[in-house]
């Protein structure tokens, strides 16, 4: 049993601390302010936020939400949070009114901390062996850009954004730039695009947008309408983004076909055109390339004329007038009374005495482990998945990290040069978002810290063998086709195995190898085995979604249905011939290059050290 302080009562710090007190450490969450929800417990005066991962995908893997699949407001996740935390009795765990001042490594590696306590302002000495970071991303707003530090009217962060300033909006019709198209960029502009007539939002380069649900239809129109009504699992977007058919292909396949559906009229025409847009220079690798913002009410605005987008890679603001230099040559000059800056925030750890610490979440084994310090220093959080829910990757670390507490795992031996080169990768694969250092690719990275938890799920027996046999008979058909197949009951018999193999895909077990395949990779999978199991919740969940009314067969399904089913066989005969080089690379200690093929993998094995085994090409 390890002394665990963990610092931030946010989900992360949340998960954390139930997944330290489950495997029997003695663990303690410090938490700055007077409540638990960390950024969600301020969501409470936006009453019109909701988040742009639905409650299931971002729910943890062992408390799954009794509510219907839908996008819950900021309040209402953090109601979850705080059923989360009663449920767990997490709350006899944590102080509030905490603030950490110093963490300082000795030379017995014991921690030896120094807590300012707010309340009774004094100063809390402990130790511990081991720190969890939880205090997230979100820590400190980013400065105004230099290019608009001559802007002298008024200036406010998206944290500081409140009612007092949207009725000084309405009241005045004030002119206002948004500055960041990112998914608050959206929200601002958006609301405030209802308020008043002039309002403008500048992007260095266009975004590319995956709206909540895969349709063109009014998002937040939606959205209010799913919280009374069921709408089926395979319209939200995460099921298009991270179901395991998709995750089964190689980047290029899975990128190519959002071209493809951006060329069609499934989307909204203006957020289609953005996406074109933004993605270019990745033609192939598309959305794979960059960051995406879930969140298309800024573009439904600009779609019906009530914001305009100015993308412009240099701007000059003086006074209250701003020049934007466009693509074409041009200048786009505007007068406005204030900016309201979407432009993220950055992590700062002043309190931790490491020295030459690198703050760098790439820098880090899986985005948690820093170099020299991967067996008492953690970081939750830190990996922020291109889709789902970053409470799901905190979660899946935690039972990882309290496994290595225990002796029960251990890191790779040379884990600091294994990040660096995972870093590398990470930078070349999301080539057209370089700064942001938290992006991961959400299957991957579940399924790799997963494999070394032991929890990666897996499906019974027959629909293994359901899958071979069908995989056998579409060999049979192209045997067929060439004249080669030495079976003498001929192609009628390779016609039928075809056809009974794929009933069975949608007949065994109310259709669960479809939920598998096309459905969102919720965390409740990863309860199914391993330590800390709940082997019955994966089926309770997935009975909650009968196939046949919780699937709806839209134009966009259609496509993605005859896009996978031949890249699904197409990329089956190709991991064969891939996975011998990669046994061989991999055996020799080096990495399965770009330039030798190695983005032809399926994209679950690409990026954070997923292990790719040969069982791998048998399975589903």
């Amino acid at each position: 049993m390890k002394r665990v302080v963990i610092i931030g009562a946010g989900p992360c710090g949340l998960v954390a601390l139930k997944e330290m007190l489950e495997s029997g450490h003695d663990a303690i969450l410090f938490e700055r302010s007077a409540t638990l929800g960390g950024a969600f417990a301020t969501t409470t005066i936006y009453p019109n936020l909701h988040l742009t991962i639905s409650n299931w995908a971002m729910a943890f893997s062992d408390f799954p939400p009794s509510e219907r699949l839908c996008y819950p407001s900021g309040e209402e996740y953090l109601r979850y949070l705080q059923s989360y935390a009663e449920h767990f009795d997490l709350e006899h765990h944590i102080t509030y009114h905490s603030e950490v001042c110093s963490a300082t490594l000795g030379h017995n590696s014991r921690w030896a901390l120094e807590i300012r306590q707010l309340q009774e302002k004094n100063i809390l000495r402990i130790e511990a062996d081991a720190i969890i970071v939880a205090t997230g991303a979100n820590q400190v707003p980013n400065k105004i850009p230099q290019e608009l530090a001559g802007f002298g009217g008024r200036v406010i962060h998206s944290s500081q954004y409140n009612d007092g300033f949207k009725r000084d909006v309405a009241d005045k019709k004030l002119h206002v730039l948004v500055v960041g198209g990112g998914e608050s960029g959206a929200d601002v502009s958006a609301e405030l695009g209802e308020l008043s007539p002039n309002v403008t939002v500048w992007l260095r380069r266009s975004s590319c947008v995956g709206p909540r649900y895969l349709n063109a239809i009014n998002e937040m129109e939606q959205v209010a309408v799913n919280k009374t009504c069921d709408f089926p699992a395979n319209g939200f977007l995460e099921a298009a983004t991270t179901n395991r058919m998709s995750a089964g292909q190689n980047v290029y396949a899975y990128g190519f076909f959002r071209r493809l559906l951006w060329h069609t009229s499934v989307l909204n025409r203006t957020l289609s055109r953005m996406c074109l847009d933004s993605t270019a220079s990745a033609f192939v690798m598309n959305d794979q390339a960059t960051y995406v913002t879930k969140n298309q009410c800024m573009y439904e605005a600009l779609h019906e004329k009530k914001i305009e987008v100015l993308v412009s890679q240099n701007v000059l603001a003086s006074d209250r007038t701003c020049e934007f230099q466009m693509r074409d040559g041009t200048t786009e000059r505007r007068e406005f009374d204030a900016i309201v800056l979407c432009n993220g925030y950055r992590m700062e750890f002043p309190w931790l005495q490491v020295e030459k610490f690198n703050s760098n979440p790439r820098s880090w084994f899986l985005h948690c482990f820093p170099k020299g310090l991967g067996h008492c220093l953690f970081f939750v959080g830190y990996a922020r998945p291109h889709q789902g829910g970053i409470p799901v990757m905190a979660e899946i670390l935690s039972r990882y990290i309290a496994l290595l507490l225990h002796g029960e795992r251990t890191l790779p031996p040379g884990y600091a040069d294994q990040a660096r080169c995972d870093a590398e990768a990470e930078r070349e694969y999301y080539f057209l978002s370089p700064d942001l250092h938290s992006l991961v690719d959400y299957n991957a990275f579940l399924e790799s810290v997963a494999r070394r938890v032991g929890c990666e799920p897996i499906l019974p027996a027959f629909c293994v063998l359901l899958f071979n046999l069908h995989l056998l008979a579409v060999l049979m058909l192209l045997l067929d086709y060439f004249n080669l197949n030495p079976n003498t009951l001929g192609p009628w018999f390779s016609t039928l195995l075809w056809a009974v193999t794929m009933a069975g895909f949608f007949l065994f077990d109310n259709g669960l190898l479809i939920k598998w395949w096309f459905y969102p990779n919720w965390a409740v999978w990863y309860r199914q085995r391993g330590p800390g199991a709940v082997p019955a919740l994966p089926g309770t969940v997935m009975r909650r979604v009968n196939l046949w009314t919780a699937t709806a067969i839209t134009e966009g399904f259609i496509l993605l249905i005859l896009w996978s089913v031949p890249i699904l066989y197409a990329q089956r005969l190709l991991s064969i011939l891939l996975f011998i080089p990669y046994t061989v690379l991999t055996a020799l200690g080096l990495s399965f290059p770009k330039a030798w093929g190695g983005l032809l993998r399926p994209k679950l094995f690409v990026l954070h050290s997923a292990q790719w085994r040969i069982f791998d090409l048998f399975l589903p």
